[in-house]
């Protein structure tokens, strides 16, 4: 790769760059989200992320939301990334398993919990009648915008 030139500017135009505008207040009405929901395929990861009003998925700088559906019966794949997790349990019931250390702790509608980056972890729903229903808060767009964004499944 061929070595280049660099420019500089003034002082007052890089500013003017990086000056965001305020953001406007959104809401995403519940009615409207469990009916996409209920329509989106529910793959193991994720099923349905919030996007702003121009299309992006970073609800606040750096900060993702994705719902998550673990279907009755089901258990997602054990793995660990670099970004970490912040999630509320909408409803539903199931159990997230720390598969590095074996522990596991039981979810109910209302709990919160955080999972650390590179955290080992999967969930299981062993509900009869309930889907698992999370709501994850993310730190993903940070960490891929500095090409950080690994992550690595477990056997």
């Amino acid at each position: 790769m061929p070595v280049q030139t660099g420019s500089q500017s003034p002082y007052a135009e890089f500013r003017k760059r990086h000056v965001r505008q305020q953001p406007s207040p959104v809401v995403w009405q519940w009615e409207n989200l469990a009916k996409e929901l209920e329509a989106a395929e529910h793959t193991e990861y994720g099923t349905l992320t919030l996007a702003a009003p121009g299309g992006s998925h970073e609800i606040v700088p750096g900060t993702s939301m994705t719902f998550q559906v673990v279907r009755t019966g089901d258990r997602t794949t054990t793995h660990a990334h670099s970004w970490w997790h912040l999630y509320f349990v909408r409803s539903g019931a199931g159990t997230v398993i720390f598969d590095e250390t074996g522990e596991s702790a039981e979810l109910t509608g209302g709990d919160i919990l955080l999972i650390p980056a590179w955290s080992a972890h999967h969930f299981e729903n062993h509900e009869a009648d309930e889907d698992l229903l999370l709501l994850n808060m993310s730190n993903l767009p940070q960490l891929a915008a500095i090409h950080n964004n690994f992550s690595a499944e477990h056997a």
